[in-house]
Order: structure tokens, then sequence, then C-alpha cells
């Protein structure tokens, strides 16, 4: 591409069409992980708990609903066993955080 009022060259190189990326879905998983884990490390460790599970199951459900094109880095293996995966942690954080004893609130 030439820069304007510049003499053309005849010899001008096609410019490719910009990219559009779609966003991950994986950084809401992550990013909602990472907050229960703050609010976890700050504040209260069965909240925070909570919110690390409702994220691994929000990481669940966009497995099994999205198609793996716009399902981005949360395809690791086949959907059954990425859902299933990811459903069964998600269940086991939040049954530890329902009998594990934390200490009485701040």
């Amino acid at each position: 591409m030439t820069e304007p009022g510049a003499p053309a060259t005849g010899h001008e190189v096609p410019v490719p069409p910009p990219v559009h990326r779609r966003p991950d879905p994986m950084l809401l998983v992550v990013a909602g992980v990472a907050v229960g884990v703050g609010i976890a490390a700050w504040h209260r460790p069965q909240p925070g708990m909570y919110v690390v599970a409702a994220a691994l199951a929000l990481g669940a459900v966009l497995r099994l609903l999205l198609r793996p094109r716009a399902a981005g880095s949360l395809v690791v293996r086949s959907r059954r066993v990425d859902v299933t995966l990811l459903g069964l942690l998600a269940v086991a954080v939040g049954v530890l955080a329902a009998v594990t004893p934390f200490p009485a609130g701040k």
C-alpha cells in the first residue's frame, strides 16, 4: 500500500483483511476461578470455593453448548470427556467447600 500523496508505482502490495477473533471462553472460566481464589484468600474461604466451583461448572456448560470452533481452549479431548471432567471437578470443589470446617468469619 502506498502512502497518501506518494506517486503510484504499479506494484502495490495487497493488504490482508483484518482478522476478527472471538474471545476465548476459557478466559471467562479462568477469570471466575481467579475471583474465587481471591475471595477465598482475602475474605471467606467457603464462598470463594463456591465461586470456583461455579466457574468450573460454567466451563462445563460452555463446552457442552458451544461448537468446537467457538469453544476455543475448552476443547481438549472429546466433548463428553471435557464436560464430564469439568463437571466432576466442579462438584468435587463444591462438596469439599461444603463439608470442610472453615474457621469462623472475620
